[in-house]
């Protein structure tokens, strides 16, 4: 992985960028343009999470964390058909719970690389049936749509696997992207995705845009904050958390704010 980089401590209050437009696939599942050629996506099936969505310099897209699900993730992908022709895309896993990698058996089915960490193969692997359990536990309803999805869907491991100690770094052009594992976080495998060129950190769910924690069931609290405090020494202009409409570089502070109030 790349050297870090230092920079000052950002400020817990900061403007978040204002989407220049937002762009509906269904009434769960919208796309906010933030930059040329960025795109923040959020299914809000069963709840609202986040992915990235990103055309490089050489024209590759590149998905960071994916939808819920594969007809979710699916939607994107004929989005993507319509607005682009046929890209060269990738998609990355940013861990193993369901909000980052749900839609990987559309992308595997559709032959898209999808890159993930050795540990996050082997978490799907180990641990994915237990988690669909809790998501369907927290779902509830067995005759919601949601619930049936997530009974249907199959769990698949990322098809191109990297070491997690290593992170990875991934060329397009002349641009790059860096995968960053900065420890066990809000899960034990949560990594980050940084586009260095466009000050752009995708921080899933290690970094919490909302006003609250949320899940913690798989959490390490005691190195979740020192995870956190690692990515304040990458510059970032826009911070796109797993959960929440904020997008400003504050929310690794707030992330830290959030974690010294629940110990």
């Amino acid at each position: 992985m790349a050297a870090l980089v230092a920079c000052a401590k950002l400020p817990t209050k900061a403007v978040s960028p204002q989407p220049t437009q937002r762009i509906d696939l269904s009434s769960q599942l919208y796309l906010r343009q933030i930059g040329a050629g960025v795109y923040v996506i959020t299914n809000t099936f069963p709840w609202a999470a986040n992915s990235v969505l990103v055309e490089m310099s050489d024209g590759t897209l590149v998905m960071a964390g994916t939808p819920y699900t594969p007809a979710a993730t699916g939607l994107v992908l004929d989005w993507i058909k319509k607005q682009y022709g046929q890209p060269k895309l990738i998609a990355i896993d940013t861990g193993y719970h369901v909000d980052n990698m749900g839609g990987n058996q559309a992308l595997i089915e559709a032959g898209i690389p999808v890159y993930g960490s050795d540990m996050t193969a082997r978490l799907i692997l180990e641990r994915g049936e237990a988690s669909r359990q809790s998501m369907l536990a927290a779902i509830g309803d067995p005759q919601s749509p949601a619930y049936k999805a997530e009974l249907a869907m199959q769990y698949l491991p990322p098809d191109h696997v990297f070491p997690i100690s290593e992170g990875l770094t991934l060329t397009f052009g002349g641009e790059k992207l860096q995968v960053i594992y900065p420890g066990p976080s809000q899960a034990p495998d949560k990594v980050a995705v940084y586009f260095p060129q466009r000050k752009l950190l995708f921080g899933s769910c290690m970094v919490v845009g909302l006003d609250r924690l949320g899940n913690t069931a798989d959490a390490d609290m005691q190195n979740w904050p020192g995870a956190v405090r690692k990515l304040q020494q990458y510059p970032v202009d826009v911070v796109v958390p797993g959960h929440g409409d904020r997008l400003d570089p504050g929310l690794i502070q707030h992330t830290l704010d959030l974690l010294a109030s629940n110990p």
